[in-house]
């Protein structure tokens, strides 16, 4: 997950770099480095226990929908398929955390979040 933001944030930081106020530092390692701090400003902002249930849907949604996908070859099918295979696993996760772990409602907005993102991924049409 840390790869992609990272990826992202490389690809934006031009843009960010036009800004007076956002140093830009070239193509060389300065870049490099100022994109990794962004990162973990972005990380400290979310929390990383958000960014984790949002990329373990999106994996789970992005695998369902594409194999049901695969088998049906209906596009809204997968798609509601995929968001719904991780909204239900996210909130038995978070059934399990009320005595087990720490429950929150921010986690299953992460939850919806990543699965929905995951099963648009794989149905969307380019």
């Amino acid at each position: 997950m840390k790869l992609l933001l990272l990826f992202l944030l490389l690809l934006s930081t031009p843009c960010v770099g036009q800004d007076n106020d956002v140093p830009y530092h070239g193509s060389n390692s300065e870049n490099f480095r100022f994109g990794l701090g962004q990162m973990d400003k972005f990380v400290e902002s979310i929390g990383q226990d958000k960014l984790l249930h949002a990329g373990g849907c999106y994996v789970i949604s992005a695998t369902t929908a594409s194999l049901v996908y695969n088998i049906t070859e209906d596009r809204k099918k997968a798609f509601i398929y995929g968001t719904l295979s991780s909204v239900i696993i996210g909130g038995i996760k978070e059934l399990h955390d009320i005595n087990h772990g720490d429950s929150n409602w921010a986690d299953m907005g992460a939850n919806v979040v990543g699965g929905t993102l995951g099963a648009f991924t794989v149905t969307v049409r380019f």
